[in-house]
């Protein structure tokens, strides 16, 4: 089952989040050109999670809380 939160960005509500690996090409080249490109290794920010609405960083996946 899919939590729905956790696919939601928390700036727009869409349900666009993705992780670099679930970008095409093309987002990716746009991912790389966001303002905190500057402060992230491009390792770092294949582990960060973006919306392809609003193009919303999320630097850490948000974790389950039972």
């Amino acid at each position: 089952m899919v939590h729905t939160s956790e696919k939601t960005c928390p700036r727009c509500g869409s349900l666009k989040m993705r992780s670099w690996n679930e970008l095409t090409p093309d987002e990716q080249f746009l991912a790389e050109r966001l303002l905190m490109s500057a402060e992230y290794t491009p390792a770092e920010r294949k582990k960060h999670r973006y919306c392809t609405r609003c193009w919303y960083e999320e630097l850490e996946a948000r974790s389950h809380q039972a």
